[in-house]
Formats: C-alpha cells, structure tokens, sequence
C-alpha cells in the first residue's frame, strides 16, 4: 500500500462552478460563517450594536432602509419603517419619528441620496408614491415645485454631472427626469426648460419605447449614467442637453432592483438571478468568476436584494429556501463567502464597514464581536468530495494534521466522508500555533471528504492549512 499526503495549502472561498472531483482543495463547494483572511479558516467575526436602542416598531413592516445623514460636523442615524421615518439622537439614546408618509406603496424601496442644494447638506429620499422628501438635518419638507417641474413622484434619483437625474414615475414609466444645472440663481429643485441658456436648462428624456419595459434602477458613474429596465440597459453620455446620448448596451437582460446597485472605484455593481455583474463603462455583463456561487444563486429570489459596497468588498442579501444570505466578494482576492443564521432586513456602508439591520431591529456593525449579538455562530466549511484523479484505488485514512488555536474552550468538530461512512472526531487545538495536533483517522473507500465546524457557536482557528496521511492500494493488493 502506498502512502499518500492530502494537502491543503490554504482556504479560498466558494468555489460551485464545477463538479467537486475538479475543485482546488482550497475551495468549498459549500461553506458558511467563516474567514478565510490570509488564507487561515476562522469562524468569522459576528455584529454587535452601533446603536443600543431598536429602530420603533408600528406597523409589521421590517426596516426598510437605514441610513445617514452625514455633514462636515454630524451624523445622524435614520430609518425608515412601514412609511416612517425615524432620526436617531446620540444625546438621548432613542429614535424620534420625524416624518410620516401620507401614502404608502406594498413595495417599499426608498432611495436615498446625500447631495446639497445651494448651500445646504441635504438628503434626497425618493419612495415612488410621493413627491421627494428633502431633509436638511433639522427637518424634511418637499422637495420641488410644480413651477419648476420637479415635484413628481419618482423612485430612482441620482447625481450625475451635477444634476440631479430621477426616474421611476408610475405615468411615464421610460421618462429620465434631470435637473437644471447649478449656478446663479439656478438649484436641482428646478426641473424646467430655460429658453435663454439650453445648455444649462433641465427636462426629461424617453429610455426605449415600450411601457412594458420600464426603468427599474439609475446608477451614476464618473462619466456616464447606467439606466436598468426591466428587460435592457441603457447608458446616457455627455455633459448637457444638446449632447446628451443615449446608448443601448444589453437588449435582452435580466431584471435588476433598485436595491441591488453600489459603485465602488468608479465601477457599477448590481445583482441578478444570475448573480454578481457589473458595468465598468463598456459592458453591462457578469462578472467572470460569478459562476464560483451558481448554486446559492440559482432559484434564490433576489426581488428585495440589498447591495452596498464597503471597504475592499462587496456585499449582497439573497433569499435562499427562504433564508436571509449575505455575500461577501473580496475586490482584491476575488473570492466569495456567504453568511446566515440570522435576517437581515437593510445593509449600509458607513466609515468603509458595512452596516446591518437585523429582524430584531437593531442597527449593527459587522465584523464586531464573537456572536450575532447574542446569537451563536453556527459555522461549517466543507471539502471537495475527491477520488484523487483515481477511482480504481482505495483510500485508507490515517492521520489528519493541523495547527491553529481554539478560543474559550471550543470544540473543533471534523467529519470525515470516506465513501458511505461518515465518522466526527471532537478535538482542542492546541494553544500554541508552533504544536501541531494530530487526529487519528479511520475507515477507506474510494472517495473521500471532510467538513470542519465549530460546537455550539464556539471560535477557532486554523493556520497553515491541513495534511492528511493515507494510503492508496488497488482493489486486489
């Protein structure tokens, strides 16, 4: 019988693209709650309280969106639940409703937006229902006039060239509002034509021609504006009016909410049923190694999808068999992980961290603390199920080696699939990364794979990647 070394140089991410018996070792065809920072596996960091007191609860809505009102000299918290909108005070620890909508739609998606009017911080919050509601840090009025045009019910608003663009009016369903550009007297509030200097003047402009494709989502770039249908994208270049284009760039593509957009480094990002894609100023398309998560995506609903961008990383909510799943894509190593055991009802970037809403309705920092605060983190990663490139041999399983550190006392837990059998070893690791433990294996077959896991919720770590001694003979041997 010869002997053989199973190596595990490090752990990646999620790999689904292709059949398991192909998948690098580093890679899981499924895994959940876990770093793989540096290449070492830990169970990841959980969230704890940004805010210690929970955003209000009168309606049986969750939190539809959460976010920031953000000037030179403050910040002040807001969300915005079953058709309030609530402002937070340091001082007094507690949230006040602000404001409370007079008409509220069954899909509440509310995009906000911080630009400034004049002189003044404010914040653009657009719900598709009402006119857009303008808040200054001190109090919210409408936004607009009829004189100038703009007090219109729209659902998308975005700055691009400094104007104020908006779309997703319920009459005109392919009509791409913009605003007059700043200057002199002239503000974003004024949405009119101006017959003495069309190149600063605002109005609106028809994306395709159809009512049964409408404008569902806006996302602004440097030098261009993205426009999502339900069924095309377009994309409108140029400075004014008088050179404004508008460009189809995909004619047969899949729905995108307005919800599931970030721009992070001057590319757009948005999430499908397909999963991750982006626009980088050419191509609307996914992005090349989406397939590394086709099977979380696949039958995933992604109709109330949340998106933002914070750091070096992506992030996006799926619902999967009806369970809330946050990704993570890491920009720089291009790899992805997913997250759950909780809901989640809004994520935000704030400081280059992201920002969660959980269903108890508290306002959380991810990445902060052991647990989902107060929730155990149930984690698991789970190795390719490999023949070795050989599947007329047959593997004996011997000894598996590992370095790493268990934190409080925690369990690592190792199952080992050796063909039909399934055998959990329990074991401590040691308390220095400089010993190595050795776990003693048993059982053969053909086929073989492990799945490391934490014990109710506890932590632990493994560094230097895992070997795994085991002896290969040929049935008649």
């Amino acid at each position: 019988m010869a002997g053989y070394t199973y190596r595990i140089e490090g752990f990646a991410g999620l790999d689904q693209s292709r059949g398991e018996s192909f998948i690098s070792p580093s890679f899981s065809p499924d895994a959940m709650n876990f770093s793989t920072e540096g290449g070492d596996l830990s169970v990841t960091k959980g969230y704890s309280r940004l805010l210690p007191a929970p955003v209000p609860q009168e309606s049986s809505s969750g939190i539809d969106r959460v976010c920031f009102f953000r000037t030179a000299d403050r910040d002040i918290p807001m969300a915005i639940s079953g058709g309030y909108v609530y402002t937070y005070s340091p001082e007094e620890e507690s949230w006040t409703r602000a404001y409370a909508y007079p008409l509220v739609l069954e899909r509440r998606h509310y995009c906000v937006l911080m630009t400034r009017i004049g002189m003044t911080d404010v914040m653009l919050i657009a719900d598709g229902a009402n006119r857009i509601l303008k808040f200054d840090g001190e109090s919210f009025t409408p936004f607009g006039s009829e004189e100038g045009c703009s007090d219109i019910c729209v659902s998308y608003i975005a700055m691009y060239r400094s104007r104020l663009f908006a779309a997703g009016d319920y009459e005109n369903p392919n009509r791409l509002y913009y605003s007059k550009l700043p200057g002199g007297d002239r503000t974003i509030e004024d949405w009119g034509y101006d017959a003495d200097s069309p190149s600063v003047e605002g109005g609106h402009i028809e994306i395709g021609t159809t009512s049964g494709d409408p404008i569902t989502a806006i996302a602004a770039m440097s030098n261009q504006l993205l426009i999502f249908k339900k069924s095309s994208i377009y994309r409108l270049i140029g400075d004014r009016p008088g050179n404004f284009t508008v460009e189809l760039i995909e004619k047969d593509s899949t729905f995108v909410t307005d919800t599931a957009t970030a721009v992070c480094r001057d590319v757009i990002y948005y999430v499908t049923e397909g999963g991750l894609c982006c626009f980088n100023g050419v191509d609307a398309s996914p992005m090349p190694d989406a397939r590394l998560i086709s099977k979380l995506t696949e039958g995933a609903d992604t109709t109330d999808t949340r998106m933002a961008a914070a750091g070096d990383r992506l992030y996006f909510t799926i619902k999967k068999e009806g369970r809330t799943r946050l990704v993570e894509y890491d920009l720089k190593t291009r790899r992805y992980m997913q997250f759950g055991g909780f809901t989640l009802y809004d994520i935000a970037a704030l400081d280059g961290r992201l920002i969660v809403t959980n269903s108890a309705r508290y306002v959380e920092k991810w990445g902060e603390g052991d647990d989902f605060d107060g929730d155990p983190i149930e984690a698991y990663w789970t190795t390719p199920l490999t023949d070795l490139g050989d599947k007329a041999s047959v593997k004996t399983l011997r000894e598996m080696y590992l370095r790493g550190e268990s934190f409080g006392g925690a369990a690592l837990v190792v199952e080992a699939r050796v063909g039909g059998h399934t055998d959990e070893y329990r074991a401590l690791l040691p308390g220095s990364e400089a010993e190595v433990l050795e776990i003693p294996l048993m059982n053969e077959g053909r086929t073989f794979g492990f799945r490391f896991s934490n014990d109710s919720g506890g932590r632990f770590r493994l560094v230097g990647g895992v070997e795994t001694e085991l002896g290969i003979r040929r049935r008649t041997e």
